[in-house]
């Protein structure tokens, strides 16, 4: 055995440019099967799904998530055969005390509150703290998963930054829970 490994070292070291190139053919290729096999995971084995989640259909701005689409695409998607309800999202960043620690970041919708159940039908949340959340202009609903970990409750405000300057005060009303889902995947 010895002797095959001082052949092999000999042979590899006599044209070290042949020796350099098959070892970056084999790590490309060994790159290019992972980056393949996690695209192949995320897309048919994406975690656990309801029968809401396989039925939405999510579309966005072509340049980024911030930007909206015209409020006509709305009126034009609705009319679509099949499509039962649309709302738009609004998506801007939020950060909650301090920004420089990474766990306070999390992300904030805009929504009508009114479309907010009819599309997302898996959403668990008590009729009473349903109502308070349509009626308020400043409620928001937080996973059970982000209330508990920045120590929001039902009823409390809070202030999120957004960049430098404070947003407004929202007041919690309610935490969600998903149906025959974790809570976690969905902060």
């Amino acid at each position: 055995m010895n002797r095959y490994a001082r052949l092999v070292l000999k042979n590899s070291l006599r044209n070290p440019r042949r020796s350099a190139l098959t070892i970056a053919s084999i790590a490309v290729s060994l790159c290019l099967l992972g980056v393949l096999m996690a695209l192949y995971r995320v897309l048919f084995f994406g975690g656990e799904t309801t029968p809401g989640q396989a039925l939405r259909l999510i579309t966005h701005h072509k340049v980024s998530l911030t930007q909206e689409l015209p409020l006509s695409y709305q009126d034009r998607i609705g009319q679509v055969q099949g499509v039962n309800a649309v709302t738009s999202l609004r998506w801007f960043g939020g950060v909650y005390k301090d920004e420089r620690d990474p766990r306070n970041r999390f992300a904030r919708f805009a929504i009508e509150p009114s479309a907010l159940f009819a599309v997302y039908p898996e959403y668990q949340i008590s009729d009473e703290q349903k109502r308070a959340f349509q009626q308020n202009k400043t409620a928001c609903i937080a996973s059970t998963a982000l209330a508990t970990k920045l120590g929001w409750k039902p009823g409390e405000r809070y202030a999120p930054r957004h960049g430098a300057a404070v947003s407004n005060r929202s007041r919690l009303q309610g935490r969600r829970a998903s149906r025959g889902l974790s809570d976690r995947r969905h902060v």
